[in-house]
């Protein structure tokens, strides 16, 4: 058989002087040099391998052949990539949209490698896990009982450090688009993050809060994986400016945080703290905002969010959108700035669901697209080959969320930070990005509040 050539091409833009926006009159402008770079990675012999193999002669057998979105041809392979994501429990209302994501990546990435030539469909096995790690362990087992080797989240930390160890097992190539704790980021597993670790983020939102004027800060953190290594690494952050952190974990997955809540507006008439860092997901973060709003203590300081919560419906209230204006309420959010992919994205995303990007929206949607043409690449079913496969694809993969390239511990090697608000509007309540992390500081490109 002759050899196959197959080369992929991406655009990327390179921000002009390094700068990704500058301010000019109160206006953010982007001030982006458009160049066209083209990134070829010739595949050589890849027919020859996937003829040897097998994987690609035809259907699997045992496996449905009527994927979500087409109708494939009675000789088309059907190649299945697992999706364990959280439809309910304290992630869900980010979770719902997900999953939206998921069903339009794949759409994409089946009609990317037809135009190749590709004779294949992909297929979406989404399973719902409930923010859980029992759950989530579960899924990835049942997913890998079908003979699926890819498997996009969960999302939560705590949930990828509970299904390492079967994933590593089993060569089960784990791609999570929001597990962000350092503590997970370890050289040669079968993880993968398509995000940059909170050790960067921690950082940009410990300079957020000192900018802004706090000095001595409640960090207000839930007691897993994720909120205790964000609260380690953001502490030791702070306290390098020369500022004062005063620790305070909270139980995940309570139903309620009232009691939590008159116990932290104690703490910080006590310790005479003048802000409140939150590292929170979206209903815990919603809920716990909620009662800060009926406290005229809480609503006396500073408040200053993670990620987490960014993009729930339950931020966008009345009550904590106003709270959010009294306290100046600001946040940061992995978020590649000034990519103009990633603004088709949304548009599309709103125009196909009617629904708006929120955090790791972006890197969700790469995570597929990198997983398809990393099996593509391999070649077979084999975990480790697709492990291997991955790492190359992703080092020419430039994305909605940006270059995708990992580093050594498989976590996304190049990350920027923007510092997002909530804004009134015409219909309410809604997020609004309102600066960025560069050089050190945050350079805002609009005064979010009065």
């Amino acid at each position: 058989m002759a050899k196959t050539y197959i080369a992929y091409i991406s655009l990327y833009y390179i921000p002009q002087g390094g700068e990704h926006m500058t301010q000019q009159a109160g206006k953010s402008k982007f001030s982006v040099q458009f160049i066209a770079a083209v990134i070829v990675t010739l595949i050589v012999g890849m027919a020859i391998g996937f003829a040897a193999s097998g994987f690609f002669a035809g259907p699997q057998q045992g496996q449905p052949q009527q994927p979500a979105g087409g109708q494939p041809s009675a000789s088309k392979k059907v190649i299945q990539i697992g999706f364990t994501l959280p439809l309910t429990g304290s992630l869900s209302s980010i979770g719902k949209i997900w999953e939206k994501v998921a069903q339009m990546a794949i759409e994409d990435l089946n009609k990317e490698v037809q135009a190749y030539g590709f004779n294949v469909e992909f297929k979406a096995v989404i399973l719902d896990d409930g923010t859980s790690v029992d759950k989530a362990v579960s899924n990835v087992q049942t997913l890998a009982q079908q003979g699926i080797k890819v498997v996009i989240g969960p999302a939560a930390s705590s949930q990828v450090k509970a299904v390492k160890s079967f994933a590593d097992s089993n060569q089960i190539v784990i791609i999570s688009p929001s597990s962000t704790a350092p503590t997970l980021a370890i050289p040669n597993d079968f993880i993968f993050r398509t995000v940059g670790s909170d050790a960067g983020q921690a950082k940009v939102l410990a300079t957020l809060a000192f900018q802004e004027g706090a000095r001595k800060v409640i960090v207000f953190h839930r007691n897993d994986e994720y909120g205790n290594a964000f609260a380690d690494f953001f502490s030791k952050a702070f306290t390098q400016f020369g500022g004062k952190v005063v620790d305070m974990p909270y139980q995940p997955d309570l139903s309620d945080y009232a009691a939590d809540v008159n116990s932290l507006a104690s703490k910080v008439q006590t310790e005479q703290a003048d802000a409140v860092v939150l590292i929170s997901f979206d209903t815990d973060g919603g809920n716990i905002l909620s009662h800060a709003a009926e406290s005229s203590i809480l609503s006396s300081v500073r408040w200053f969010l993670s990620e987490g919560p960014h993009g729930a419906a339950e931020l966008k209230t009345p009550a904590v959108g106003a709270f959010a204006a009294k306290v100046k309420l600001l946040g940061t959010r992995p978020l590649f700035v000034a990519n103009p992919l990633y603004e088709e994205f949304k548009q599309k995303l709103k125009e196909k669901y009617g629904v708006d990007a929120t955090v790791f929206c972006d890197n969700l949607y790469d995570a597929v697209q990198v997983a398809g043409w990393a099996i593509l690449r391999a070649g077979s079913n084999d975990g480790n080959a697709i492990r291997n496969a991955l790492v190359e694809v992703a080092k020419h993969y430039y994305g909605v969320s940006g270059w995708t390239i990992f580093d050594s511990a498989g976590d996304k090697a190049n990350q920027d930070y923007g510092v997002w608000a909530i804004v009134k509007t015409g219909a309410g309540y809604d997020f609004k990005d309102v600066g960025f992390y560069q050089n050190g500081q945050i350079i805002f490109t609009e005064k979010p509040y009065p």
